[in-house]
């Protein structure tokens, strides 16, 4: 909007002023020069204001020309028409000034700028009192003063405008690669999730392999075993017997136990101490184990997340079936606390100590899901058992 009624003003003041000296010109030779001046000037505004386009560079030459195009109409009109010199022209040229110089030039575009315009009294002087000559300076000085205040101004605006057009254009920019990076980060999600459950199904079918469907044999195996000796020596029938029972128990344990990894019922918990205790309480009445879960305040001011809660159950029930499988473990503790790295889980059991500690299946699964938590996992033996650390980076913005 100053743009606007600055373009149009300069426009205006240059054609009325022209117009009335154009009509008050005492010879046709100054007629044509006020014509000609109104229409140089009209011009250079229209460039001035970008109505015309030009580039930066010829700001300052269209400065200088309309200041010396302004100081040679006075010189000229001030000799042959005196009394009649347009002091108020310069008015347009402190707003040039300021509206197309840049700033490191201010300084010197007003030096040069008052000079010329003092020196445009010269023609003025004759025939008038030292009186009017400072009344004329200081009335024609006040009106510059505004107009190049004015101009300043609106060059303000107008970097103010530019600026904000600017940083506009950067945050839809921004946003707009932020929205294609939350798209990505969106489909990689996805792809992680998939291959998650993927990598899931291939386990559970590796321990329905090697736990169900061994029993299952080995059953089979025991009945016909019984079966053969049914008649000619009932007692080893009936021994065979209880083994097949034994053998059905362990492979409905097993059965079970893969059964409630597909179905958890403890996610369903509002927090990781809930769904871990749950998952602990049924371990242990399936399994014998007793199962001990504690966490501090902090941890259960923790706001819920359905993610982390899901990654450290299974790491939980990974960490407890390993430790009923592979290390005969009586007991398995389970602590959650705030550290400064973050939210700490240490598994602690008192099995076997591990012979090797090769990475295998049930390692790598509890290591790709801290992963996807940004977290670390480290596997500490003991002189008895085995300690499973988890650390999950979180910010105390998530406590509540």
């Amino acid at each position: 909007m100053p743009m606007n009624f600055l373009s149009l003003s300069r426009v205006v003041f240059y054609l009325l002023l022209h117009v009335f000296y154009v009509i008050e010109a005492p010879t046709p030779a100054l007629t044509a020069l006020y014509v000609v001046s109104a229409a140089f000037l009209v011009v250079t505004s229209a460039m001035v204001v970008q109505w015309i386009p030009v580039g930066p560079k010829w700001n300052g030459w269209l400065f200088l020309a309309e200041l010396v195009w302004c100081l040679a109409l006075n010189l000229i009109a001030g000799t042959y028409d005196p009394g009649g010199p347009m002091l108020s022209i310069y008015a347009v040229v402190f707003v040039s000034l300021f509206l197309i110089l840049e700033p490191r030039w201010w300084r010197l575009g007003i030096l040069v700028t008052v000079a010329v315009w003092l020196f445009s009294f010269v023609p003025e002087g004759r025939g008038s009192s030292t009186l009017d000559m400072f009344m004329a300076i200081g009335i024609y000085g006040a009106f510059n003063l505004f107009s190049g205040a004015v101009g300043a101004l609106v060059r303000s605006l107008r970097d103010e405008r530019n600026r904000s057009v600017e940083l506009l254009e950067e945050v839809e920019a921004s946003q707009a690669a932020l929205e294609r990076v939350h798209k990505q980060l969106q489909e990689s999600a996805a792809q992680q999730q998939e291959m998650a459950v993927l990598q899931e199904r291939q386990r559970l079918a590796r321990e329905i392999h090697d736990s169900v469907a061994h029993g299952l044999t080995a059953l089979v195996v025991q009945i016909q075993a019984a079966r053969r000796v049914c008649e000619r020596s009932p007692e080893q029938a009936v021994e065979g017997l209880v083994r097949c029972e034994e053998v059905a128990r362990q492979a409905l344990l097993e059965t079970r136990q893969a059964v409630r990894a597909l179905h958890p019922s403890g996610l369903g918990a509002a927090s990781e101490i809930e769904a871990l205790q749950r998952l602990g309480r049924d371990f242990g009445v399936a399994t014998g184990i007793a199962v001990t879960i504690e966490a501090d305040e902090e941890v259960r001011k923790l706001r819920p997340d359905p993610g982390r809660v899901e990654q450290l159950y299974r790491i939980f029930q990974e960490a407890l079936t390993n430790a009923h499988r592979h290390g005969n473990a009586r007991s398995v503790s389970g602590v959650l606390r705030m550290t400064e790295a973050g939210l700490e889980f240490v598994i602690q059991n008192d099995g076997t100590r591990p012979s090797s500690m090769e990475p295998g299946v049930g390692f790598r699964s509890m290591t790709e899901r801290v992963r996807m938590l940004g977290g670390s996992l480290s596997l500490e033996p003991g002189e008895q058992g085995l300690t499973i650390r988890v650390t999950v980076p979180i910010t105390r913005e998530a406590v509540s």
